[in-house]
């Protein structure tokens, strides 16, 4: 059985210049209810897929890069860490990469009976997960 979080009062923040000179190159951040960490982009497509793949929306218009804003983002989506091989890859759903521990890997998501997104991956412990080179995956996902 998969160890499974929600995730809901998610909020992002639009950095401006100075605040994105603090960060490692990102212009967006999601916290967890405005305070935690969550989540870092480097390009706004990024994180407009990132919402997308998980049935999330924004109460706004987000901002080119450098035009400070905050945003409440509505929905609740769903991870869920698997032990099993067999498993996971007996999901049926949208293939896509997550970072985990560090590093690119295989995720899959479905939707639950009440319509959340849910976001599986293989646990880090895994020895034969699949995992991806950062150098690639960044251009697509960050």
């Amino acid at each position: 059985m998969p160890h499974t979080e929600n995730h809901h009062g998610l909020h992002l923040c639009a950095l401006n210049e100075e605040q994105h000179g603090r960060t490692c190159d990102y212009w967006y951040t999601v916290t967890t209810h405005g305070f935690t960490p969550h989540t870092a982009f480097r390009r706004k497509a990024a994180l407009i897929r990132w919402l997308d793949e998980r049935g999330l929306t924004v109460d706004g218009d987000i901002p080119e890069p450098g035009t400070w804003g905050y945003f409440k983002i509505t929905g609740t989506y769903r991870t869920a860490m698997h032990w099993s091989y067999d498993e996971f890859f007996g999901l049926q759903g949208e293939e896509t990469k997550v970072l985990s521990n560090g590093r690119y890997t295989l995720g899959i998501i479905t939707t639950d009976d009440d319509g959340v997104k849910v976001v599986h991956n293989l646990n880090p412990n895994c020895r034969h997960r699949p995992e991806f080179d950062y150098r690639t995956c960044e251009i697509d996902f960050m």
